[in-house]
């Protein structure tokens, strides 16, 4: 696997969600699906249902890459409760 980097915005944006770089980590080595942008084709959106243990519930990370053949970028990371909105 590519070696994967975090922006300061994904880094801040997992804090907030109390999300941990193994949990982005293993969602990207293993995502429910994935989606490539139409005007970026090194840009991926990363899905990936969880049970939030904090919300105790089912969530849906999404996690926006940019990639290159030496690495991945993680550029955010969203976690939603609204599955069937995104998935």
């Amino acid at each position: 696997m590519k070696k994967i980097i975090f922006s300061t915005h994904a880094l801040l944006r997992m804090a907030e969600r109390g999300i941990v770089e193994r949990e982005i980590i293993s969602a990207i080595a293993n995502p429910d699906k994935v989606e490539q942008s139409i005007t970026n084709s090194n840009r991926f959106l990363i899905k990936k249902l969880y049970f939030s243990k904090r919300f105790q519930k089912e969530h849906l990370l999404l996690i926006v890459t940019e990639s290159n053949q030496i690495v991945i970028k993680v550029i955010t990371v969203i976690d939603t409760s609204k599955i069937s909105r995104h998935f």
